[in-house]
Parts: C-alpha cells; sequence; structure tokens
C-alpha cells in the first residue's frame, strides 16, 4: 500500500527522474507528429478515393441515364412502327374489300357483256331470217305477178271459165299480202310467208341534257367517284354517257379516302379561260334539269394536289382536265 509518508531524494535522483520524464516526452512528441502525419495521409488519400467514387458514380449515373433515354427512344419507334404496321394492315384490307367488290363488278359486266352478245346473235340470226323471208317473198310476188301475165295473155284461149280465173287470182293475190303482213313467230323456222323486214326507225331526237352540251362538244372532263357511295357508278356511267353522246370527252376515276361531298360539284380549274366556265355552268345547268343536286365551285387547293387516291386510267392524267365532276353522297333530288 501506498504510503503517505515523504520521500526523501537527493539531487541526482530528481535528475534522473527529470532526464526520463524528457525522453518520455520527446517519444510522446514523435509518436504525435506520427499520428498527426498519418491522419493527414489518410485524410488526404480518403478524400482523394471518395472523389474517383463520386466520379464513377456520376459516370454511371450519366450511362444509365442516356440508356434509359435511348430505351424509352427504342419503345417510342417500336410504339410508331406498330401503329404504322396496323394501319398499314387496315389499308391493305381495304384495298383488297376493293378488288374483291371490283372483281364483282368486272364479273357482272363480263356477264352482262355475254348476254347482249348472245342477244345481238340472236337479232342478227332474226334479221338474216326476216332478209330471207324478204326475197322469198319478193319471189313469190314476181312469180305470182308472172303467171298473172301468163294467165292474161292465155284469156284468148281459157282452160277455165271465167269464175275459175278470178277465183284463182283472188286466192293468189291473198297469199301474197298474208306473205307480207304475217311476221313469223318466236322460235318457229322463218317460211316463205314471213313478213319482209320492218323498215328502220328514224333515230330519236337528243335528250335536252345532250342537245344542251352539244355546242360545248371536245370539252374534256375528269368524273370523280366516292368510293364508299353505292350508288356513284351508276350516277357517274349515266353522266359519262350523256356527256359522251354531247361530244365532251369525259373520263372516270374512283376517289377513295376522302368523304363529306354532297350532290354532284362542278369543280373548275383557278385561272381557266371563259368558255371553260361557261360549259361548267351549262354543264350544272343541265345536270339540275335532269334531277341531281349539282352545284359549281373551285378547286380549294393545288390542281395537282387530292387527299386519299384515285383509281383509273393513268393517261390522260386525273389532273389534266381543266373540270372535275365529283359525285358524292345525296346526287339525285329527292322524288
Amino acid at each position: 500500500m501506498r504510503s503517505n509518508k515523504p520521500v526523501n531524494m537527493d539531487i541526482d535522483q530528481l535528475r534522473g527522474w527529470a532526464s526520463v520524464m524528457d525522453k518520455a516526452m520527446i517519444a510522446s512528441l514523435v509518436a504525435t507528429l506520427l499520428a498527426v502525419s498519418a491522419l493527414g495521409i489518410t485524410t488526404f488519400l480518403s478524400f482523394r478515393y471518395s472523389g474517383a467514387i463520386r466520379a464513377h458514380e456520376q459516370a454511371a449515373l450519366d450511362r444509365y441515364k442516356d440508356l434509359e433515354s435511348e430505351a424509352a427512344r427504342r419503345e417510342r419507334e417500336a410504339s410508331a412502327a406498330r401503329e404504322q404496321a396496323a394501319a398499314l394492315e387496315r389499308a391493305i384490307a381495304t384495298e383488297r374489300d376493293r378488288t374483291a367488290k371490283l372483281e364483282r363488278e368486272v364479273s357482272l359486266a363480263r356477264d352482262q357483256a355475254t348476254a347482249l352478245a348472245q342477244e345481238a346473235e340472236k337479232a342478227r340470226q332474226r334479221s338474216l331470217a326476216l332478209e330471207q323471208a324478204a326475197r322469198e317473198a319478193t319471189e313469190r310476188v314476181t312469180q305470182a305477178s308472172a303467171e298473172n301475165k301468163a294467165a292474161a295473155e292465155s284469156a284468148r284461149a281459157p282452160l277455165f271459165d271465167a269464175a275459175e280465173i278470178r277465183r284463182r287470182l283472188a286466192d293468189l293475190g291473198k297469199m301474197v299480202k298474208d306473205a307480207t303482213t304475217r311476221a313469223p313467230e318466236p322460235g318457229r323456222e322463218v317460211t316463205p310467208e314471213a313478213t319482209p323486214p320492218a323498215v328502220a326507225a328514224p333515230a330519236p331526237p337528243p335528250s335536252p341534257f345532250v342537245a344542251g352540251l352539244q355546242r360545248y362538244a371536245g370539252t374534256p372532263a375528269a368524273i370523280f367517284l366516292l368510293g364508299q357511295i353505292s350508288d356513284a357508278p351508276a350516277i357517274g356511267a349515266t353522266i359519262s354517257d350523256d356527256l359522251g353522246q354531247a361530244g365532251w370527252a369525259p373520263q372516270t376515276w374512283t376517289w377513295g379516302g376522302v368523304a363529306g361531298i354532297y350532290g354532284v360539284v362542278v369543280l373548275v380549274r383557278d385561272g381557266s379561260d371563259p368558255a371553260t366556265h361557261e360549259a361548267a355552268a351549262a354543264l350544272v345547268d343541265a345536270l339540275g334539269t335532269a334531277g341531281f343536286n349539282a352545284s359549281k365551285g373551285d378547286w380549294p387547293a393545288n390542281w395537282g394536289r387530292f387527299r386519299g387516291t384515285l383509281n383509273g386510267p393513268q393517261i390522260p392524267s386525273p389532273t389534266d382536265a381543266a373540270i372535275r365532276i365529283v359525285i358524292g353522297e345525296k346526287a339525285r333530288k329527292a322524288p
């Protein structure tokens, strides 16, 4: 146990203890300097390592952001491509339906052409039969005239009495009359007693529509039929036939992808001459008189540009004619 008694030390002992304390202080100071140096080096290295770590993290974050933006852009492009593919599929389906409809119309037109050809062949055969019957009837009339002449010459020495001759002449006249008035029955072969060919009837006068537009003969016109209008082809064919009879030069195209046009609209190219405007005005009046909801207008944009698609002849171009006839919904007036 520690004693509280004072210790007596001499000067040499004090000097020894002071020397030991000095050495301990120097060692402590050196250790402190070494610790401070190590701490400074460690702090410097820690700052550099932290800066490198932060730079690496920032670079990795920038690369991640770039990859994320690239992925979003690729996703948008893929979505746009999917929408475009869907639109193309719808367009292909629409064109396929239109092609099937056109094939049905072509088949129907081919059947009608075949029926018309058959009727024309029957009419030709009937005409040949009538011509043959007329020739035979003419021969019989000539023969009857010769027999009458011979009977008149032999009247000086008649083999029959006068009553018998008059009876035979009456019978012969009756046979000639029957041969010239009787028509052949359907389905029966024509006999010599058939009727002679009928005299061709004079051509009927042109309709008011055709007569009113004949003074503008030679005017080219483009007829646009809206694809979704069911009665547009029939109306377009009627107008095209009438314009052709009037001497115009119509061409027909089917206009797809366009809607919202009512009646029959006659459009005139901007800058056309007064004769073209006069022909268009006369066409509108004639269409109105013929029972169509017709109106005159101007093309709202460049004459060579249009929305949708035009199916029809390539020559001439649908943009060549200075007059366009667009057939839309409710083209005919209500009864």
